[in-house]
């Protein structure tokens, strides 16, 4: 659980930032070539599982077929990670909630972006910045966050995918293991742990929507 909870550590640094980065990127200018463009990329990366991402990072990546940049197991980083053995487990799972964040963080900001009080502040003179940094970039943070917190019970899903594929001997491939050799009270073991991510997760995204969002607090 610890290998996993390490993976999924570099998956969530790798996978907020850029996915807010290019939702508010798309959101900012809606309907410009920067945000058909990064709209596309997002759908793309939503639509390829992680055993298809996986596979292809390893034939272009890790292989004699493409560029040998990496390596196509992570074995070895269950004791020494490093970039070279690590980078393509995380970017494999990284790349298909970026997506979804992506679009989430697009839609919330394109919403605060025709409010009315953006439009005041356009009016009065205020620089785009100022309008995107001051004023609709937290109010569009708060759907987001929600839907970051979600990702986690969805990450022990793709860590079973991913941590099989690339042999990292983590949560996902003793679940696989012991459904393999009929464990039953191993697959038990394993769906409390994934239940009680799950209900810490919910909890954290519940109090954090209403730190975050101040007519909750006032309601």
């Amino acid at each position: 659980l610890g290998l996993t909870g390490k993976l999924m550590f570099w998956v969530m640094v790798l996978m907020v930032p850029s996915a807010l980065l290019i939702g508010v990127l798309a959101g900012m200018r809606e309907g410009s070539k920067l945000d058909r463009s990064l709209s596309t990329f997002s759908i793309a990366s939503t639509a390829t599982p992680e055993y298809v991402s996986g596979v292809i990072f390893i034939t272009l990546l890790a292989s004699s077929a493409g560029w040998k940049i990496f390596k196509g197991t992570a074995t070895s980083a269950a004791d020494n990670a490093n970039f070279e053995n690590f980078f393509l487990p995380v970017l494999t799972i990284a790349l298909y909630g970026v997506g979804y964040i992506a679009r989430m963080t697009r839609a919330s900001m394109t919403e605060v972006m025709t409010a009315q009080y953006i439009r005041t502040a356009r009016l009065k003179g205020v620089s785009f910045r100022n309008i995107v940094m001051k004023h609709a970039l937290r109010n569009a943070l708060i759907a987001p966050f929600t839907v970051i917190m979600l990702q986690f019970p969805w990450l022990l899903n793709g860590v079973v995918i991913v941590e099989t594929l690339f042999n990292y001997k983590g949560f996902g491939w003793t679940l696989v293991q012991a459904a393999g050799n009929n464990d039953i009270e191993l697959l038990l073991a394993c769906s409390v742990v994934a239940v009680f991510v799950v209900l810490i997760t919910q909890l954290i995204s519940d109090i954090g929507y209403v730190f975050l969002n101040p007519r909750i607090r006032i309601a």
